[in-house]
């Protein structure tokens, strides 16, 4: 598919007919597939990305949930409504000329959708060309089946998007958002719905062969199950109503919140605190000073001198050793002594100097002791008294040191508090304010209360609603049996049974794609220092797991703001790659969340080749001066959206915002 031209007449902020040449063209051998639209907020870039979907899809575009009512009011919005005059137009239109290939034969089509006031609703037209040709006998519901078959809504939600799409992806963390993707990207949502449809006719072919007895039970049953889908309408609708009053006074609690800070007020809300710790910490100061002065008195100060303690303790040492030594000396000369006088009249005088001389002989180790000083003369126990006290020195040395840290730390923590309560201001300037503050929480606080008890109530309805349908699916089954319709009915359950197998086998070869596309989107679009990231996805349940590239399982939320916005992008590129669909891709304001280096990634590695069309919708910040001049070789032309508030209209001209002449 080729988007050829797009025109906007008295469509939203477009004023008059507004038309866009979208035909990429190629310049010298090299075709240029960007188009790219600049505009501040509020100039109608989206307006563009809506005008497109709204062209191909109609009601569709706005969801596939919306009512008829709700679009019809979308659509009489969407007639521009001039400031100058202040008169609207009557009607407005979206045409699209697009090419479109299909097996293998390319045709050219013509898209129109108008619409008109009439009176207090609004009268819509569709009309389709093929090959310069109308479609003739096609009403306009079969006209829009016409396009949805062509383009599926499902399948171009992959292709055009806007960052919106891409925060979603990006934020959720839950996967719910991804789930839906793949399921658009493999059909599986229209699967989904033909297996209700199916289960519905199931149960009305049922309802009409029960039998008299029963129809009455199945009656009473579907009367209940109404009544608990009220219920349940009910409740959601209390829910939304106090949801947007808690809005609206959350809103008013932060503003005042905000308020009450740029006045210090976060100073101001812990002063009570702030005093109380002070209190404490001056008390355990005060309690540390004691302690270091009870140890300062003690034998702390004596571990200072280090090297006299260890001196004097080798001196002790030396001294006991030497008390022994003169010990043994005294009684050797004893024993000499008495020996002598005891074998001087039983030996001769010769045998008498032989035993004295070996005596003398062993007393020799001790000649020198008279030469040496006793410096310290201290017996065992009191030598054992000084070490004790060098040991307790030391110990309380290291009390010391502990508590002067201890004390440190406080005194830092002192200034930082005393610092905190001189910029807190006077609890009187900002009390009222305070109040009111504490009155919106405290209504916070009932409004969630009340939020949960309806939900609990919406649950109960909803469990019971949930109970009668099962209860009906009986009945249903039963009273089927009793009917000649059964045979439709097996045939029915066994055309469930074909799509459940359907759905199996086609998720299974797509899921496995899908990974792969993932990885190497990703790994082109990534930094070097971002996480290596892969997906693995369960073609049964559709959950989708986070992968490092070491296979490590990972959370959403451990990406950071830009990987998220990275993985995201890389989805998307994935997911329209998987689709085997070749459409354009257009692009709304697709870079706010990134840095700057990301947003080089993306222009360099995805722009220029994500698809062979690229509408991209971006503001100055986005796409700035320097962004455009790497993008500036594969543009084939640029518009920029100047918004004049005054007359409330858009006017369109050729080039962006540095360059008003056609991109070249």
């Amino acid at each position: 598919m080729l988007i050829k031209e797009l025109t906007l007449t008295d469509f939203r902020v477009y004023e008059g007919k507004n038309s866009f040449n979208l035909t990429p063209e190629k310049r010298a051998a090299k075709t240029r597939p960007i188009i790219l639209f600049g505009g501040l907020n509020g100039a109608g870039k989206t307006s563009i990305l809506l005008g497109v979907r709204l062209a191909l899809y109609g009601r569709l575009c706005l969801g596939s949930a919306v009512s008829q009512k709700r679009y019809d009011e979308f659509l009489l919005d969407a007639i521009h409504h001039s400031r100058e005059t202040g008169r609207s137009a009557n009607s407005s239109s979206v045409e699209l000329k697009f090419t479109y290939a299909k097996l293998g034969t390319e045709s050219q089509y013509h898209v129109k959708r108008e619409w008109e006031r009439k009176g207090k609703g609004v009268k819509e037209t569709l009309t389709v060309l093929e090959n310069d040709t109308p479609i003739k006998g096609l009403s306009y519901e079969q006209a829009q089946n016409f396009l949805n078959e062509l383009i599926p809504a499902g399948v171009s939600d992959l292709f055009f998007f806007d960052g919106e799409k891409i925060a979603q992806l990006a934020d959720d963390s839950g996967g719910i958002a991804l789930e839906q993707s793949i399921k658009k990207l493999l059909g599986l949502d229209v699967v989904e719905r033909l297996s209700g449809d199916l289960t519905v006719l199931n149960r009305n072919l049922a309802k009409r062969s029960s039998a008299q007895e029963m129809q009455s039970q199945i009656d009473a049953e579907q009367s209940k199950l109404t009544h608990c889908r009220k219920q349940v309408e009910i409740v959601r609708q209390e829910i939304s109503t106090i949801l947007a009053q808690r809005a609206e006074l959350q809103d008013r609690a932060n503003r005042l919140q905000k308020d009450i800070d740029d006045r210090g007020g976060h100073f101001s809300t812990s002063r009570a605190q702030l005093e109380a710790r002070l209190s404490q910490l001056q008390s355990e100061r005060d309690n540390l000073i004691s302690d270091i002065n009870g140890l300062i008195s003690d034998a702390a100060p004596i571990a200072l001198a280090e090297d006299f303690c260890r001196r004097t303790k080798e001196q002790i040492e030396q001294d006991l050793q030497l008390q022994g030594l003169l010990q043994e000396h005294r009684i050797h000369n004893e024993y000499r002594t008495h020996l002598e006088d005891a074998l001087d009249s039983k030996l001769a005088p010769d045998s008498l100097a032989i035993v004295l001389a070996e005596m003398d002989k062993l007393g020799n180790s001790h000649q020198d002791l008279e030469s040496q000083t006793l410096v310290h003369d201290l017996t065992p126990s009191q030598a054992g008294k000084i070490y004790s006290a060098f040991e307790d020195a030391s110990k309380q040395r290291q009390d010391v040191i502990k508590l002067f840290d201890a004390l440190e730390c406080i005194e830092a923590e002192l200034d930082e508090i005393g610092a905190s309560l001189a910029r807190a201001p006077d609890d009187s300037l900002i009390a009222s304010d305070f109040e009111n503050l504490q009155q919106l929480q405290q209504k916070l606080g009932r409004l969630d209360a009340e939020i949960e008890s309806a939900r609990a109530k919406g649950k109960d309805a909803a469990n019971e609603a949930v109970e009668i349908a099962r209860r009906l699916d009986r009945l249903y089954e039963t009273a089927a049996k009793l009917s000649d319709q059964k045979r439709v009915i097996d045939y029915v359950n066994n055309a469930n049974g074909l799509l459940t197998d359907y759905v199996d086998q086609t998720a299974t070869a797509k899921v496995r794609d899908l990974e792969v596309q993932f990885t190497e989107c990703f790994a082109k679009l990534a930094r070097k220092e971002d996480m290596d990231l892969q997906i693995r996805i369960n073609p049964k349940t559709f959950h989708v797991e986070l992968l490092t590239g070491n296979g490590r399982t990972i959370a959403k939320d451990e990406l950071s703001a830009g990987e998220k916005q990275i993985f995201a992008i890389a989805v998307l590129e994935a997911l329209a790659k998987t689709s085997g669909r070749q459409l354009p891709m257009i692009v709304d304001t697709p870079l706010g969340r990134l840095d700057s280096e990301h947003r080089t990634k993306l222009i360099e590695g995805y722009f220029p080749i994500a698809s062979h069309q690229m509408i991209v919708l971006s503001t100055d910040t986005e796409v700035d001066e320097s962004f455009y001049a790497d993008l500036a070789p594969d543009i084939s032309r640029a518009y920029k959206l100047e918004y004049n508030s005054k007359a409330g209209a858009t006017r369109v001209r050729e080039g962006y915002f540095w360059h008003q002449k056609e991109a070249s």
